[in-house]
């Protein structure tokens, strides 16, 4: 911010002090800002829902804009039970498939579940047994540039 400095008209002078004073504190919270920067590694989520499942792939992200980690999987349908395996592109996830049912299940994921710039994300449901409403959110981990 350029210096302040108070005119001859009269009445400026309150308002240069008014001035200096708020230059003091926006320095001191910008100080303190500096003090706690962002963490290089964010986390993050994708939701989806599939409303009336098929044994089919689900491709839900196309030519991936950001490099990024699926750390895990959750699911949960309104009623019927499916298998839903996730893919980089066409390789699974290492770990295990999540069983999809009335009740919350959640898979980690620790190989093969690094996805590029370019990659896509598919979801394939199989053993559809009248899956409705399948709810699906995959938590995800995100580099920032230092």
């Amino acid at each position: 911010m350029a210096e302040i400095s108070p005119s001859a008209v009269p009445g400026d002078e309150h308002f240069y002090r008014y001035l200096q004073a708020q230059k003091s504190e926006d320095a001191a919270k910008f100080a303190a800002m500096g003090a706690t920067k962002a963490a290089l590694e964010q986390t993050a989520f994708m939701t989806f829902l599939i409303e009336a499942a098929d044994n089919k792939d689900y491709r839900v992200l196309v030519n991936s804009p950001h490099a990024f980690t699926i750390n895990s999987i959750a699911t949960k349908s309104g009623s019927g039970t499916c298998t839903l395996t996730a893919k980089i592109n066409s390789t699974a996830l290492g770990g295990a498939a999540n069983s999809v049912s009335t009740s919350e299940v959640t898979q980690t994921h620790s190989s093969a579940n690094d996805v590029a710039i370019g990659d896509d994300v598919v979801l394939t449901v199989s053993s559809n047994s009248g899956a409705e409403d399948v709810s699906i959110t995959i938590a995800c981990t995100l580099t920032l540039d230092a």
